[in-house]
């Protein structure tokens, strides 16, 4: 009896792990410098079970991204994990920036910030390591708009950087 009850449950975790798991994993991060405002916008866009699974074992807290997206609390670790690991600089100045908010759409998670600049801006550098810690098939698509021009690049894990140039 013990032998059918391991069988099952070996079964039921192997196939119910494939149910939940997604054939990619990729995160998108837009980026718009507006340079008239002097003020820039991202959103960053991931499959929220991974970045679920990121907070949980960087924070050992039980974070129900589902359930929860509006809490402070979970507010407060999505920023600050997205902080440790999206890096934009303009023209080499390293940029602050803070979260406005975030939703659930469908199997994804849309963070939402907000930073300010000073001069006007030839060059973006990204550095952005989103979930390379912890899965290491990640692939990070960044884009970048100044205006009416988009650039993009990707980002295979190890590599975190892109470089832009307007």
């Amino acid at each position: 009896m013990h032998i059918r009850f391991l069988i099952a449950s070996v079964f039921i975790t192997t196939f119910g792990l494939q149910l939940h798991a997604h054939p990619y994993y990729v995160s998108t991060t837009e980026i718009h410098i507006h340079r008239e405002t002097k003020t820039f916008d991202i959103t960053c866009s991931m499959f929220t079970e991974d970045l679920e699974f990121a907070l949980k074992k960087l924070y050992v807290t039980n974070t129900d991204l589902q359930e929860g997206i509006t809490m402070p609390e979970i507010l407060n670790l999505v920023n600050t994990y997205v902080n440790e690991r999206l890096e934009i600089r303009l023209d080499g100045s390293v940029q602050k920036f803070s979260l406005l908010g975030c939703e659930n759409e469908n199997e994804s998670t849309w963070c939402y910030f907000e930073g300010s600049f000073s001069q006007f801006i030839k060059e973006v550098t990204v550095t952005n390591s989103l979930l390379f810690d912890f899965l290491n098939e990640q692939t990070n698509m960044v884009h970048v708009h100044v205006g009416a021009v988009r650039k993009s690049y990707k980002l295979a894990n190890p590599n975190k950087l892109a470089e832009f140039s307007f």
